[in-house]
């Protein structure tokens, strides 16, 4: 059973061996660590040397640094064979080859040293570091000179050579390779093998290296001003983008828990705090949003003129804005503060009028309310494609004029000739509320065809429900007029219900 069990733990460590290299071949923080030569864990037999007894006393066992001059070797004892000429005489006289019984007494030997080299290399970390960073050829080939270097009675001779067998040389580096592999893979009750603890390490050390350097990184970015709104939004995202990354590493370290606890008695992975750079996140977050609003109101304020209760309600916008300063760190406190205060300026310095009062009689509406305005200057248009099933499919573009009016341009007819496009000002739903279908008709025959085709119905109070659904479509597609839809939704003007 023990041939068994010496292959099985030699197939753990092979399995460590090459999980802990592809750990190290994307991990630079592994990458500096330094192991000592093959020399250090070999020694001759009584020579004399002064080596420390206790291996776990060595300091070449340090959890940081696996190369230190006290490092406990192996003792290797071998000695030159000698052959009296009366022991040659009765191996004749039997008819034995000596040669054989030479093979005999090596393999012996080499039994020997194998089960000793698996109990130097129990629990041997400084060891299994050398293993992981040295490659199996070139490990093998360190230690066939120093056993050539140090035995000299077991260079390969002629007669080895042309007979095609293996040399001493390479017998003892394979055997002495076979033990220390069977060894570190063997495991040291309570805690696991040495490539197990030397694995669980470098883990929580590659862990630790990378969420020291996500608190490195979030740090910084936590002390860096913003002056605008893009750099807000690209401070906001960088952290965010740091915090998404230690969360996963955090995660990946609750998936690997058994990895990491492969060394009992070691310590706990050190999660350095973020507590400051959460809460400079949180405050960019806020930020972002007061500027965001402090732009819409900006946007909103883009006209010649102001009613006096609508720059009233901007400017007490802007103060409820000032209240969420609170919510703020410090450092961002100056470009919140002067963002509202250059949205306060220009809103001032616009002048305002006094609030009109809708005529209900007909007579005195003006032709700017039945869509005939000439305000119709549109920084940009939206397209939206309509198609009624009975016609070809038709294109409305709409948008907003300075007075944050609707705007749309289309065809002049839907069928041909259309008669090339139009543009009209759009008038409101509270417009059509006391006319009659005729009157209403009357109203869209001054608009693109396509709009009177969407809204016209068989009835007055059917018109006026599809004309308002018509106009909140419309309206929602262009986003400086989206609070206009709120405004005359809590009004109750907009008559959409389905009669």
């Amino acid at each position: 059973m023990e041939p068994k069990r010496v292959m099985d733990t030699m197939l753990v460590s092979r399995v460590r061996i090459l999980y802990i290299r592809s750990l190290l071949a994307r991990s630079p923080e592994l990458q500096s660590i330094k192991v000592s030569s093959v020399d250090r864990f070999l020694e001759k037999a009584n020579s004399g040397r002064s080596r420390s007894s206790s291996r776990g006393n060595s300091p070449g066992r340090s959890p940081v640094r696996y190369a230190d001059e006290h490092i406990q070797g192996f003792k290797v004892n071998l000695k030159p064979e000698r052959k009296s000429k009366f022991s040659s005489v009765v191996s004749k006289i039997r008819g034995l080859d000596q040669d054989t019984l030479k093979q005999q007494v090596t393999g012996g030997k080499l039994r020997e040293i194998l089960e000793e080299a698996k109990s130097f290399a129990i629990g041997n970390k400084a060891l299994a570091a050398l293993f992981v960073h040295t490659p199996a050829g070139e490990l093998q080939r360190q230690i066939r000179t120093w056993l050539a270097g140090n035995f000299d009675f077991l260079s390969v001779t002629g007669d080895d050579a042309s007979g095609g067998t293996t040399g001493q040389l390479e017998l003892l580096s394979t055997t002495i390779m076979d033990g220390w592999m069977a060894g570190l893979g063997a495991a040291v009750p309570p805690s696991t093998d040495a490539l197990g603890q030397l694995l669980s390490e470098y883990a929580k050390r590659v862990f630790s290296s990378q969420l020291q350097h996500l608190k490195d990184i979030a740090g910084t970015l936590a002390t860096e001003e913003a002056e605008d709104a893009p750099q807000v939004a690209k401070l906001r995202s960088a952290l965010e983008s740091v915090d998404h990354k230690r969360r996963k590493i955090l995660q990946q370290m609750r998936n690997d828990a058994a990895l990491l606890t492969l060394e009992v008695g070691s310590p706990p992975i050190q999660n350095p705090s973020t507590a400051a750079e959460d809460a400079r996140l949180a405050s960019l977050i806020s930020l972002d949003g007061i500027l965001k609003q402090v732009k819409d109101t900006v946007r909103q304020s883009s006209v010649s003129i102001l009613s006096k209760s609508k720059k009233k309600a901007m400017l007490a916008s802007l103060d409820e804005l000032s209240e969420r300063m609170p919510s703020l760190l410090n450092i961002d406190h100056p470009c919140a503060q002067r963002h509202i205060a250059d949205a306060r300026q220009m809103i001032e310095t616009i002048p305002e009028e006094d609030d009109r009062i809708q005529e209900p009689s007909r007579s005195r509406r003006s032709s700017r309310d039945f869509g005939t305005g000439t305000e119709v200057d549109v920084a940009q248009w939206n397209v939206l494609q309509f198609n009624t099933g009975s016609a070809n499919p038709f294109i409305i573009k709409c948008g907003a004029n300075s007075n944050s009016e609707l705007v749309i341009k289309a065809d002049a007819r839907v069928q041909e000739p259309k008669g090339g496009e139009i543009v009209r000002v759009v008038p409101k739903p509270p417009v059509l509320e006391n006319m009659s279908l005729e009157e209403m008709k009357q109203v869209f025959s001054e608009l693109p065809e396509a709009l009177s085709l969407l809204a016209l119905a068989r009835t007055a109070d059917g018109t006026r429900a599809r004309y308002s659904r018509l106009y909140r479509t419309l309206a929602m597609k262009v986003p400086s007029l989206r609070d206009l839809v709120g405004e005359l939704e809590k009004g109750g003007v907009l008559k959409d219900t389905k009669a």
